[in-house]
């Protein structure tokens, strides 16, 4: 699965590995450090999506453009979302 997001001639794009890859260094260094897997506080089975989203938050002009998934699947909600007691957040 990966996400992708823009803003203008911006884009950036979620990988497998929980990092970011974008046109710009300084944006993928930027999206690593406020909107990487540690940042998310709260389980989620869409690990990528809620990157994504908390990049959007953020950076509130970027959107999300792409969602690419292997497999059908409906749009994440805030509503799908569970607190756990893990820190880490993990992709099922």
């Amino acid at each position: 699965m990966s996400v992708k997001i823009e803003w203008q001639i911006f884009t950036a794009e979620t990988r497998s590995n929980g990092t970011w890859g974008s046109n710009s260094p300084a944006l993928e260094e930027l999206l690593n450090a406020i909107a990487g897997p540690e940042k998310i506080k709260e389980y989620t089975h869409d690990i990528e999506y809620s990157m994504a989203h908390l990049a959007v938050k953020a950076l509130p002009y970027f959107k999300i453009i792409e969602i690419t998934s292997e497999m059908p699947r409906h749009k994440p909600s805030r509503s799908r979302y569970t607190k756990t007691t893990n820190s880490k957040a993990r992709c099922v």
